[in-house]
């Protein structure tokens, strides 16, 4: 009778309106505590049916509580194979993959074979790492458990590859199990080949797929968008039966990152004309488009659309905004878009400081650097690119060297070829020759090329022909094929009145048919987005 009893206590325990809604859907973190508490105090807790269900519904990655998952698996006794996938599912989409794989070692020594549902989530893992040797581990624990021709196995295998750049690991992989190659094989192939720029295998192989999805049309697009390739990501654009969000945001990000902005911002028209609500994505790359052409028109109306559309103004969205005002010289607008958003990260302050450092704002720009510091936030290369170019700009002789002393001593960050180029710069402007000469000879690299044609230029501008001539020589016969440096050098003559130098400086340049290279640069401030 009291087992009867039990049986019946349970029942209705299973039905209670908590309990039940908890094990049919997937409610916020603070009402799973309250249904823990219940499944605790009714007895249930040794139930493995309610605690695998409570498990589930703790591991969810875009509502549940992992901590709260973690605690409830280590209160288990016995978990379940069931259990163990649950946990590596949550664990694969963490910020701490790799305890997927301590857990996974866990699973073995407590006698518990995995399944055709435990790899997948962990070659997920091995793949968010980019470990190599974990992933390959993983691998071969699924041969060897006779789940590698699992079409899941496969797939996510096939994508682990193609993630690392290893397509001939993907490719041999697919051709071993085409046989059980569904649309997902197929397109993880696809989408590995485009991602890698191999466009011609992505293409010949998206022309043989049985059957395609909308994920293998985008990557397509995608890929074609990213190499400027306009002509063919259009006509495939255009060809696309389903077109999703997905599709319009591939084509708009491709085209932007590939320097095809008036393209990617043609295509966002276009999708807003069309009534498709355009996603952060999409948002991001056609505003960093107007950044890239330095269009302020075009700028200023996606902001007007952002804000009549009431889209959060995310960090992401918010600093590419600061960013592009910045770049378009209206520091006013970039430092109203600073102040309202909600949240900040190191990217936005270091756009509004290299927009000040680049629009005339430079002292702004060092006091924006001190109020970055009092919020706890850490500085990283980024950030001393644009205080050192504010400090070359306003002439801040000691304030840039000690930026730069911080920066290596302080912060410990590793000097790249703008940090150089900007002390360079700076001492050059100054007129410091000596200085500069000798900060560029003792070096702990090889100096770049562009840093010689700064010091070059600024020799030209003060009219020290001595050194400029000698590092202008320098530079010819370090790239002998670039037309800059030998105008540089030509020019550096007309400026001193040597016209037979200047003469034969052009002979030599028309002689060896050195190419103009566009000017670049060396302490223009980069932007992280």
């Amino acid at each position: 009778m009291a087992a009867v009893g039990f049986v019946s206590r349970k029942l209705e325990l299973l039905h209670h309106p908590d309990l039940s809604r908890c094990l049919a859907a997937f409610p916020a973190p603070s009402e799973l505590r309250r249904v823990h508490a219940l499944v605790v105090t009714s007895g249930l807790s040794s139930d493995a049916f309610t605690v695998a269900r409570l498990l589930a519904s703790c591991a969810v990655p875009s509502s549940g509580d992992l901590h709260h998952a973690r605690a409830l698996f280590a209160s288990i006794e016995r978990p379940t194979p069931f259990m163990y996938n649950t946990m590596f599912r949550a664990l694969s989409r963490s910020p701490r993959p790799v305890d997927s794989i301590h857990l996974y070692s866990r699973m073995l020594r407590s006698g518990i074979w995995p399944d055709r549902l435990t790899f997948p989530f962990l070659i997920r893992s091995c793949s968010v790492l980019g470990s190599r040797g974990l992933g390959q581990g993983v691998h071969c624990h699924a041969v060897k458990h006779g789940l590698d021709s699992d079409v899941f196995v496969v797939n996510n295998a096939i994508t682990m590859y193609s993630d690392w750049g290893d397509m001939v690991s993907a490719r041999k992989l697919f051709d071993e199990h085409v046989d059980v190659a569904d649309v997902v094989s197929w397109t993880a192939l696809v989408t590995g080949y485009s991602n890698c720029r191999q466009l011609d295998c992505a293409r010949w192989l998206f022309d043989q797929m049985p059957e395609r999805n909308p994920i293998s049309w985008n990557a397509m697009v995608a890929g074609y968008a990213k190499e400027g390739n306009t002509m063919e990501a259009l006509q495939l654009f255009d060809k696309m039966p389903d077109r999703n969000l997905a599709s319009w945001s591939s084509i708009i990000s491709g085209f932007a990152q590939s320097g095809r902005c008036k393209e990617a911002l043609t295509v966002f028209r276009e999708m807003v004309v069309r009534n498709v609500t355009p996603n952060e994505s999409a948002l991001v790359s056609a505003v960093s488009a107007c950044a890239q052409l330095r269009d302020l028109n075009q700028g200023e109306w996606l902001h007007k659309y952002i804000m009549e559309h009431m889209v959060e103004m995310s960090i992401i969205l918010g600093t590419a905004l600061v960013d592009m005002y910045g770049k378009c010289g209206s520091v006013t607008k970039a430092i109203a878009v600073f102040n309202v958003m909600p949240e900040k990260n190191v990217y936005t302050w270091n756009s509004l400081i290299a927009g000040m450092a680049m629009n005339g704002s430079e002292m702004p720009a060092l006091a924006l650097f001190w109020k970055m510091q009092l919020t706890g936030l850490e500085p990283n290369a980024i950030t001393f690119i644009g205080l050192l170019s504010a400090c070359s700009h306003a002439g801040l002789i000691s304030e840039g060297q000690q930026f730069f002393d911080t920066m290596t001593r302080v912060y410990r960050i590793r000097p790249l070829e703008e940090h150089y180029g900007c002390m360079v710069d700076l001492l050059g402007r100054a007129g410091l020759f000596k200085e500069a000469l000798e900060f560029v000879e003792t070096m702990p690299v090889e100096p770049h090329p562009g840093l010689w044609g700064a010091l070059a230029g600024a020799c030209r501008i003060h009219g020290n022909v001595e050194l400029g001539e000698k590092v202008g020589k320098q530079l010819i016969d370090l790239e002998p094929h670039h037309g800059g440096r030998y105008v540089l050098l030509a020019n550096l003559y007309g400026a001193a009145r040597r016209w037979d130098d200047m003469s034969m400086v052009r002979k030599l340049l028309k002689q060896r048919k050195a190419a103009k290279f566009p000017g670049k640069s060396q302490v223009e401030p980069v932007q992280a987005n």
